[in-house]
């Protein structure tokens, strides 16, 4: 394929090379005529090339997650034919004050300067950004008012983690809190709500006596309603169990042999009937813990998974059921193909429907919100599809433009999201993504019965702690998202060099209330829940309850022990952080080091790091107001 001179002098990406140095100034030189440069997440040092901002041609420029340093200047002479659209200088060490050169930037869309070293006050010249649609500037030093009137056409706005002062302007108030908190101790967002609605409400006439008792009489004969439509109901689940109690193994057997699709095989789909035996095990740890793939598939109608059979798609409500409750036999039958829609995020995967129900599939593991399979595309590629439980995601709209909201994220600790399938019934919601292999954190980490992987040793232990924390830095001021669901099984290992991804971080966010507070309570089963969203009736995940998840993570590779274990001593059984904080008020806190780790090396410079993380850890468990962020935890790891 050729490209004209003009064409290749358009475009620079070097993003995600390890490229280091500095920004060659001869840039402007060479590609007078070009119109997007990006080179983000390397490990480029130095300024900007003087000039690089005034170019005419220039449009985009990405240089975020490098080391650049120095002030950001732009020539007020050259700034005014100036196109740039997009700048994005996030998570640098630039410092000085805010540009105010940036006021005669007539075109600029989008401005991202957050997570570096800028000081000062904002001028007033931000006032003549009128095209700014999406301005970040968090995580920096900033101090003074904001300005007092910012683009009409803002929604996306961030100054948290300043110094800023004064009152919000009444024209950014429309924005929520977290765009200006935490930090900002002495910046005041008044209560603009309540002041409204006291002045609407005087105006209102009271409310006719005849319209209240119509209000409650209704409330009361649709209470009446609901009650009787669960009396009946429960009795007619009640009839149907009776009808089936007789069944034995055989007529089940028998029945799965006589319909044609309870068998995987060529020309049918898969449906099958699975024990609850299966699910129980299953819900006992990870995928890789306990079972293998083919016997997590193994089944009473005989069903057996192998390299060219077909699994059926349909988990149904399958896991619906409490954990606390008698668990029944699961009937997970599925429809002959899928007929919904099938949307990918990118052009990366063409795949239709049809061509997904058809392809082999293996159970990976189930949770709260649903049953995740391994798939293996006519190409060879595979992909994790998480099938979500029945009534857990929410209305498709809502469902669908959160979704969206992850379609650009690319970042070597994140696993890439590739598409969703919208069935025709409550049950047939599909999240496609990357499928990670050797497996998850859990499967290495955990000694249990019949783990076949070898035991991690120190070095690459520290290396997936820091990309997790690598990742969620980027979740979290990147992306704006806390993850919502941190755990050992969501960290999932790719390639022989164990590079550490964080898996199920959108998870919370295409839920419904209720089925994020189940999500967020089957993470606090395993002892990963922070104590603020144990306490509140509606949980809702957030970046202090994600550091404190992690902190949990951390102690788990510290000690090899899983968060969920409960640890027996000379007093009465603790969990995991009070044990560890027990044995460090003792002044014994090497002893909670897995040993796999003591007996791999004596070396003192080992045994500090260890000790180092130790710590960091601990001030990750710590109560809310006490909390670092993880940016801070992730500089303090790298620096190990």
């Amino acid at each position: 394929m050729r490209f004209s001179e003009e064409q290749i002098l358009c475009l620079l990406n070097l993003s995600y090379n390890k490229v280091i140095g500095s920004l060659p100034k001869a840039i402007v030189i060479h590609y007078p005529k070009l119109r997007v440069l990006d080179v983000s997440s390397n490990s480029l040092d130095g300024p900007l090339p003087r000039g690089l901002l005034s170019m005419p041609t220039l449009e985009e420029l990405h240089v975020q997650n490098n080391v650049l340093t120095g002030s950001v200047q732009l020539p007020p002479a050259s700034s005014s034919g100036s196109r740039i659209r997009l700048l994005h200088l996030s998570h640098n060490r630039f410092s000085g004050n805010f540009p105010g050169e940036f006021g005669s930037l007539t075109d600029l869309q989008v401005l991202n300067l957050s997570a570096n070293n800028l000081s000062g006050s904002l001028p007033t010249s931000m006032n003549d950004m009128a095209s700014l649609s999406s301005l970040d500037i968090s995580q920096n030093h900033f101090t003074g008012p904001l300005p007092s009137n910012l683009s009409s056409r803002l929604v996306a706005f961030n100054v948290s983690y300043n110094d800023l002062t004064g009152v919000v302007p009444e024209n950014l108030r429309k924005f929520p809190p977290s765009s200006f908190y935490p930090g900002n101790t002495k910046l005041v967002l008044p209560d603009v709500s309540a002041g409204s609605n006291a002045s609407e409400s005087s105006k209102k006439k009271p409310m006719d006596k005849l319209v209240k008792i119509v209000i409650i009489v209704s409330c009361v004969v649709a209470l009446i309603i609901l009650i009787l439509v669960s009396v009946v109901l429960i009795c007619i689940c009640k009839s149907r169990r009776d009808q089936h109690h007789g069944v034995t193994g055989k007529e089940i057997h028998r029945q799965a042999r006589s319909n044609p699709s309870s068998m995987g095989g060529a020309g049918s789909r898969g449906g099958m009937i699975v024990s609850a035996e299966d699910i129980a095990a299953s819900r006992k740890g990870s995928s890789s813990e306990v079972f293998s793939p083919d016997e997590k598939l193994a089944t009473v109608s005989g069903f057996s998974p192998s390299k060219t059979s077909n699994l059926s798609w349909s988990p149904g409500s399958g896991d619906s059921f409490p954990a606390e409750q008698q668990l029944a036999r699961l009937d997970v039958r599925s429809p002959d193909k899928l007929v919904g829609e099938l949307h990918f995020l990118d052009d990366s995967i063409k795949l239709t429907p049809e061509e997904l129900s058809r392809a082999p599939a293996e159970v990976l593991g189930r949770s709260s919100h649903g049953t995740s399979y391994r798939t293996t595309l006519d190409n060879g590629v595979f992909l994790t599809v998480k099938w979500l439980r029945e009534g857990v995601a929410k209305q498709r709209k809502d469902f669908e433009k959160e979704l969206k909201k992850f379609a650009n994220i690319r970042h070597p600790n994140v696993v890439t999201l590739r598409g969703y399938y919208w069935g025709p019934t409550q049950h047939e919601k599909l999240i496609l993504s990357d499928y990670i292999t050797p497996g998850s954190l859990a499967s290495f980490l955990y000694d249990r019965p019949g783990r076949k992987d070898p035991p991690l040793n120190w070095t690459q232990r520290l290396k997936i702690a820091v990309d997790v924390a690598r990742g969620l830095n980027y979740l979290h001021f990147d992306r704006a998202v806390p993850h919502g669901n941190l755990k050992a099984t969501n960290i999932l290992l790719d390639g022989p060099d164990l590079n550490a991804r964080v898996a199920d971080y959108c998870l919370h966010r295409l839920m419904t209330p209720a089925g994020t507070v189940e999500q967020i309570l089957d993470a606090g089963v395993l002892g990963y829940r922070a104590p603020e969203l144990a306490s509140s009736r509606k949980p809702i995940p957030s970046f202090k309850s994600d550091v404190y998840a992690f902190g949990v993570l951390l102690l788990e590779i510290l000690t090899g022990r899983c968060a969920g274990d409960v640890i027996t001593g000379e007093q009465e059984g603790v969990n995991l952080i009070d044990w560890v904080r027990l044995r460090v008020a003792e002044g014994r806190g090497t002893e909670c080091f897995d040993s796999v780790l003591t007996r791999e090396t004596g070396s003192n410079p080992t045994m500090e790091d260890m000790k180092e993380v130790l710590v960091i850890a601990l001030r990750c468990v710590r109560p809310v107001s006490e909390r670092p962020g993880i940016k801070t935890i992730y500089e303090d790891l790298s620096s190990v």
